[in-house]
């Protein structure tokens, strides 16, 4: 939860979501750094609440099809035997688990889903199998090579049907640099996140970034692409408290701009505010001050 989240000074407020796959690797880390990076007075981000989903099976939760593949050491066995659960594995997210993180905290309706891997694999299908259910997407080294190529199967056809992704969907897929892997899988998996680039590249530019990580291989590549993702998904949200100090009836505009951007209404938060006019009162700022105060009383009521 934001550390404002229990805040006795001010009115309870509402907060987007992050749900972030594989939680049992990637939680620890994920909390600090949206910590970091929403803290005031210059966040980059706003404050939200981190859902870490412990995948306790990742092959039957994250994987879109059943696979057939035989073990290179044991061909009698599957190599995925317990592969292509992934849609149980949505509804579980969208029919128990919004719904309990809902009733048990005070959630805004914006949210973000974050996979790697086979999570970014998932991450795919859920952005073209029921694209409403997040706003934003953060795809990390997907498995796209996934069952001969099956989800780019999937994303051909939903381009090529004629569908389009909604508008204000931002997507940030990031590609590690896991050239000298002799993994065939791997070598698949570069060839087809750069065919995924480019189709988003085409068919849904204005909300999508891609990232390549010259440094980074697939098993590191999480911490930067995670701390990046952040910054691109919400871009331009870092405000200047000078420049409402010259002029506080900017403020409001800045947010109306922003929420436009996104699609979905943000608002300062009433500690921000607080800050603000904190901040006008040192500077001998009075009537600035009051007028930010009178905008606080209006959101805040």
């Amino acid at each position: 939860l934001p550390k404002s989240y229990h805040y006795q000074n001010i009115k309870p407020a509402k907060y987007p979501v992050i749900y972030l796959l594989d939680a049992e690797t990637n939680f620890d880390y994920y909390a600090g750094m949206v910590d970091l990076l929403s803290k005031q007075p210059y966040a980059e981000i706003p404050e939200m609440i981190i859902v870490g989903i412990k995948n306790t099976d990742r092959t039957r939760d994250l994987t879109t099809s059943k696979s057939l593949e035989k073990n290179s050491v044991n061909p009698n066995e599957l190599q995925y035997k317990n592969s292509g659960g992934s849609k149980d594995f949505s509804q579980f997210i969208e029919d128990e688990l919004k719904p309990f993180i809902l009733s048990k905290y005070r959630i805004d309706q914006y949210s973000v889903l974050v996979g790697h891997s086979f999570g970014g694999l998932f991450a795919v299908d859920v952005l073209f199998q029921n694209t409403k259910n997040f706003n934003a997407y953060v795809i990390i080294d997907p498995s796209l090579w996934w069952n001969n190529e099956k989800p780019m199967k999937l994303i051909n056809n939903f381009f090529e049907n004629g569908k389009k992704l909604p508008e204000g969907t931002f997507v940030f897929l990031a590609q590690a640099n896991n050239e000298g892997r002799s993994k065939k899988s791997i070598e698949e998996m570069t060839l087809n996140i750069k065919k995924f680039k480019n189709i988003l590249s085409e068919n849904h530019p204005q909300y999508f970034q891609h990232r390549f990580y010259q440094e980074d291989g697939h098993g590191t590549v999480i911490y930067p692409a995670n701390f990046d993702a952040l910054k691109y998904l919400f871009k331009g949200y870092r405000t200047n408290v000078k420049e409402f100090a010259k002029d506080p009836t900017i403020l409001m505009d800045f947010y109306t701009a922003f929420s436009k951007k996104q699609h979905f209404q943000f608002k300062p938060s009433e500690s921000y505010l607080n800050f603000i006019i904190n901040y006008l009162k040192k500077n001998n700022l009075q009537e600035s001050a009051e007028k930010v105060h009178e905008i606080k009383k209006s959101i805040y009521k």
